[in-house]
């Protein structure tokens, strides 16, 4: 699955099982790579902009692992 949003890694997390050590540290790391590109937008862009480029971020993080 792929994860487009930081509601659907939320979700995700929500639902794993908190024993599942592997699985929880990967959506930290998906989580941690969506804040850092929120947060780290190319200059001029903001606000739904920032969070298209968030999305994509943790999108490629993703897909790049494949």
């Amino acid at each position: 699955m792929v994860y487009t949003d930081l509601e659907a890694l939320c979700e995700a997390l929500w639902q794993t099982d908190k024993n599942d050590t592997d699985g929880v540290r990967e959506l930290g790391r998906l989580t941690k790579v969506y804040w850092d590109a929120y947060h780290n937008p190319p200059e001029g862009v903001i606000g739904v902009g920032a969070i298209t480029y968030a999305q994509e971020a943790l999108i490629a993080a993703q897909l790049s692992e494949e």
